[in-house]
């Protein structure tokens, strides 16, 4: 019998104040894995096992749209109050003042930082008020932004701030932010989809391993999996529907008087893609270590890291993924939970915020795809290349791909993937991969892997 992937409903969803204390985050993690616990039963056949299964998709996918429920209440209240929705993401963090009039954005990518500043337009920001909104934010972030500004002095840069620009917050900015959270859930649908992919990689993967199997029970059960993949990404789709129906609602919402609001943005700007470098360093005797534990090259762990946070340590997504590596808890952290610690639950999102945590997660992950998915490709190029495209997407997507039927079988996939030379394996995942994101995915931790090849 195949080991069941269980889902904990966690209580660590969006967090208003998008940042939580230590203490708070253990308090969570204890609690998530109480629940866990709870939810444990003894399954002694079939039946009770499928039911048993059931149940905790089902627990899944409220999990998911409780999250995205909490996320948009989130995102919606953002763009009443500052005319947009500004949020933590893979490459940016973003703290909110207490009193919610002013906002730091830390961008990793851009090498950028923004000070923003809520006031009335009867009033004006001066420099110095910037700069002490700064300041305010640095004793509560001290540790992130060292880390973003590495060696260049934080005095220095504090008194480097300059003006930008300044809004108006009216419908006008609000109608537009709506319009581009429209795009965003699109795309977190995408996102989501290729959660659920990865989730399903694990049946494929233990029929695989059942050697004692025959090829007809093994399309069978591909079939089954199948089927359950698709209804399961019938509900994201249907989920994507809801939560555009309520954004339209949304606007019909907008005030009807307009406020008397403006947002100032106040900037330091450092030499842009000077700093990747030195902040992967910072790194690289853990990376080294988890390198030589699971035989993944270190330039690949970078160049992925890069790819995925570019070295931002709090670094989340919306679906959610965590980390410099940006693992996703229900996925690959429960594929790595069972190959390291022999156990069936989620990583929470504290767990992966620590540092150590990540990047053992995502290269255990990486020596998954690279020696227990993927492991029928005989070329070890051929089988890297695969390798970067299932960490974004999936090995059963990179089987979709050689596939001729579409089939998600991984060992069917590379009787033909054997066939082709390295470079025609990287044109054809290039070119027919399912996802646009997966194919400029690859082409990033490809450019990116030569940065750090020594």
């Amino acid at each position: 019998m195949k080991k069941l992937i269980a889902f904990v409903v966690s209580a660590h969803l969006l967090p208003i104040s998008l940042y939580a204390s230590q203490v708070q985050l253990d308090a969570e993690l204890e609690q998530a894995m109480a629940s866990w616990k709870a939810s444990q039963q003894t399954v002694q056949d079939k039946d009770e096992f499928e039911q048993f299964k059931t149940q905790h998709f089902e627990q899944y996918d409220k999990y998911v749209e409780a999250h995205f429920a909490e996320f948009d209440a989130y995102r919606d209240n953002l763009i009443l109050e500052w005319g947009d929705a500004q949020i933590s993401s893979r490459s940016q963090y973003v703290h909110y003042a207490k009193d919610n009039n002013a906002r730091l954005m830390v961008d990793f990518e851009q090498d950028q930082l923004v000070v923003s500043v809520k006031h009335s337009s009867k009033q004006d920001v001066s420099k110095a008020q910037a700069q002490q909104a700064f300041k305010n934010f640095l004793q509560e972030n001290s540790a992130l932004l060292t880390e973003f500004f590495q060696h260049h002095s934080i005095k220095d840069q504090q008194e480097a701030i300059t003006k930008a620009q300044s809004y108006v917050v009216d419908n006008a900015k609000r109608a537009t932010a709506l319009i581009t959270a429209k795009a965003q859930i699109k795309s977190q649908t995408l996102q989501q989809q290729q959660v659920i992919d990865k989730q399903f990689d694990t049946v494929l993967a233990d029929n695989d391993d059942n050697t004692a199997t025959s090829n007809v029970i093994d399309d069978q059960q591909d079939e089954e999996a199948a089927a359950q993949l698709k209804a399961k990404k019938q509900v994201i789709e249907a989920l994507q529907v809801k939560r555009i129906k309520k954004l339209k609602e949304s606007i019909k919402d907008l005030p009807k008087k307009s406020t008397d609001t403006v947002v100032t943005e106040f900037v330091i700007t450092l030499p842009k893609n000077t700093l990747a470098q030195k902040r992967a360093s910072g790194y690289v005797k853990q990376i080294q270590a988890q390198s030589e534990r699971f035989s993944i090259d270190n330039s690949l762990v970078l160049a992925v890291m890069h790819t995925e946070s570019h070295f931002n340590p709090l670094a989340k997504s919306p679906i959610p993924a965590y980390g410099l590596m940006q693992v996703v808890p229900t996925s690959a952290g429960v594929d790595v939970n069972r190959f390291l610690y022999d156990i069936d639950e989620p990583m929470s999102g504290p767990y992966l915020y620590v540092t150590d945590n990540n990047i053992e997660a995502g290269t255990a992950y990486l020596h998954l795809l690279n020696e227990r998915y993927l492991r029928h490709i005989e070329d070890p190029l051929n089988r890297k290349y695969c390798t970067i495209a299932a960490y974004n997407t999936g090995a059963g997507n990179v089987a979709r791909v050689f596939n001729s039927d579409g089939s998600r079988n991984i060992k069917k996939a590379s009787r033909v993937i054997n066939s082709m030379s390295p470079e025609l394996v990287l044109k054809t995942l290039q070119s027919r991969l399912p996802y646009d994101e997966t194919k400029r995915y690859l082409d990033k931790v490809l450019s990116k892997e030569a940065l750090y090849i020594q």
